[in-house]
């Protein structure tokens, strides 16, 4: 595929998954899935880590940073060789079955061979697995551990680890046992470090354990929070409840999820919300494991659309189609939220995160939104004595409909013929335009070789200006007022 940069005149290559040196059997696993072009993670690990380069790699969840590692760790196992070749630590026993099924989908004509160990399953039953010398073990530090202590497995043979998520393994404590296993493995190996944000214990493990490592930091082609849109509602804590609910019924979410700082909080929320939603489930570490699983696989699956749950429980969890992240409070840690959030907005999708504050929650999401760099903005809630104005979100067909304000059209040179580029795409690089937001902000609509949009309240200048510079999916984009 060519892509043609309008700047320079230069016509830009864009690699299929073909166009790699993978085996066929890869290719073909590759292709069923319906992989085609490579995500801007994937481009840029995959050469790396065929050639053999330690990388440190920070990612927002949803960027397919896991595809990025396991399709060029598939290529290089050695099917003959009866040992462990891989070990991926994640922090969570969900996101370690998760990581097994990607590997497993890739790998499925190769012969290679995967297991996934984890916490709450039966020592006995793992070690029999691991007897049978997996290629691939995915495993939360705590359980791998028990298994090193207990001499069920060898790591002698591993050519490939890899840390994923690991700016939560470390905030979940796990730092010891991540040290310990690093020490029972060659050093002559592969290291890969995957992390959302990278916090100092995340720079101290790869100073220490990673051989000359290259950083590759992916931007997300439209930001976390343009792709993402974030609120918050102020409301007392007697009401919370009952203004979420109204609050969930105003938004309709196709599918949803609910953060809790606790499982008593996850427990308690659920008793009220299943009396008004039928297709409501909750999840928590407290919970039987294998009643925990299957409930993420009902939603995952589409019999529930609201989850209710914990940030242990749903850390890793990847659902196709997640409109809403409602955060029942402000997060302890800064860095969940940005996780929780990451479960909607992945890849090509865009959607909505809201946070409740309640008034002994304020000082702590003053102090998240200096952690993000920018700030949420309020829509309202039950402390004010008025909500502000203008504060109704039109989403969908709602932002099109007649309005008595003025708008001016602008043209952009592409459109569906020419790029790859969704409506969504432009409007979340509008929306993230300074001075500019989602009102100024009208029709768009994508023709064959251009897009017009409809502007309000004079922003038009301040648009067409910012996109002589601003990128959209990677390319700058001219634009013009045509009436």
């Amino acid at each position: 595929m060519k892509m043609s940069d309008k700047n320079t005149q230069k016509t830009i290559e864009v690699m299929k998954f073909k166009d790699f040196e993978l085996d066929n059997q890869i290719k073909r696993a590759l292709s069923e899935l319906g992989f085609v072009y490579p995500l801007e993670v994937q481009q840029q690990t995959i050469p790396k880590i065929l050639e053999g380069v330690d990388l440190i790699v920070q990612s927002q969840t949803g960027s397919g940073k896991t595809a990025g590692f396991a399709i060029p760790i598939c290529e290089k196992i050695d099917v003959e060789l009866e040992s462990p070749q891989v070990l991926v630590l994640t922090p969570t026993r969900e996101l370690a079955e998760q990581v097994k099924g990607d590997f497993s989908d890739i790998g499925r004509y190769k012969g290679i061979k995967f297991s996934a160990i984890y916490g709450k399953q039966p020592m006995d039953v793992q070690r029999k697995e691991l007897k049978k010398n997996p290629h691939v073990i995915v495993a939360t530090p705590g359980r791998m551990m028990d298994h090193l202590l207990n001499k069920n497995v060898k790591l002698k043979d591993i050519k490939y680890f890899v840390i994923d998520e690991a700016d939560e393994m470390l905030l979940m404590g796990f730092k010891d046992q991540i040290e310990a296993i690093i020490k029972k493995m060659p050093s002559e190996r592969v290291t890969l470090l995957f992390s959302a944000t990278m916090p100092e214990e995340v720079k101290h493990i790869s100073q220490l354990y990673m051989n000359k490592p290259e950083s590759i930091e992916i931007e997300s082609e439209v930001s976390t929070h343009t792709k993402i849109e974030q609120i918050y509602y102020a409301v007392d804590g007697l009401k919370k409840v009952d203004f979420m609910r109204k609050m969930i019924k105003h938004e309709d979410p196709k599918k949803c999820i609910i953060f809790c700082n606790t499982k008593d909080q996850v427990d308690s929320l659920f008793d009220i919300m299943r009396k008004y939603h039928r297709k409501v489930c909750a999840v928590h570490g407290g919970m039987d494991q294998g009643l925990r699983m299957q409930k993420l696989k009902e939603f995952k699956r589409g019999e529930y659309t609201m989850l209710i749950a914990t940030d242990v429980a749903a850390r890793g969890l990847h659902v196709q189609g997640l409109t809403h992240v409602i955060n029942y409070g402000v997060p302890f840690e800064n860095e969940n939220y940005v996780h929780r959030i990451g479960r909607t907005g992945r890849v090509d999708e865009n959607g909505i995160a809201i946070t409740m504050v309640i008034p002994s929650e304020t000082a702590r999401f003053i102090a998240l939104q200096k952690f993000l760099g920018y700030e949420i903005p309020c829509k309202g809630g039950h402390v004010e004595r008025k909500a502000p104005q203008n504060t109704k979100r039109r989403n969908g067909p709602e932002r099109y409909k007649a309005t008595n304000r003025k708008g001016a059209t602008i043209q952009l040179n592409v459109g569906s013929a020419n790029s790859r580029l969704r409506t969504g795409d432009i409007l979340g690089v509008l929306r993230n335009i300074k001075e500019v937001s989602g009102q100024d902000i009208g029709k768009i609509e994508m023709n064959a070789k251009f897009t017009n949009v409809t502007i309000f309240d004079g922003k038009e200048s301040i648009i067409i200006k910012a996109l002589q510079t601003k990128k959209i999916k990677g390319q700058i984009y001219r634009a013009k007022k045509i009436q």
